[in-house]
């Protein structure tokens, strides 16, 4: 897995410093890299950066709705992967 520091995720994604302070003070995303050494945001983390900015910029949701969205988001993608399984082990036993 790949990690980045905050300043590569400021320019990687052409953010204001301010908006990945107030993701970080929000807690919608969180410093998760295991150690220093490889960075601050795992490419989980860099993804909900991303998805934020999309939604605060291009569809002018507020933060708390941004977390809310970005929450649904991640519980709809586990449920997919879920029925996925579900579906490959009933294949397997027919």
């Amino acid at each position: 897995m790949s990690y980045y520091t905050r300043k590569q995720v400021l320019e990687l994604l052409e953010l204001d410093d301010g908006f990945l302070t107030s993701l970080l003070t929000e807690e919608i995303v969180v410093i998760d890299a295991p150690t220093a050494e490889v960075g601050e945001f795992s490419e989980r983390m860099l993804e909900r950066v991303r998805v934020a900015q999309n939604l605060v910029r291009d569809l002018e949701v507020n933060l708390a709705g941004a977390a809310i969205i970005l929450r649904m988001r991640e519980e709809m993608a586990d449920l997919h992967h879920r029925l996925e399984d579900l579906a490959r082990e009933i294949k397997r036993r027919s």
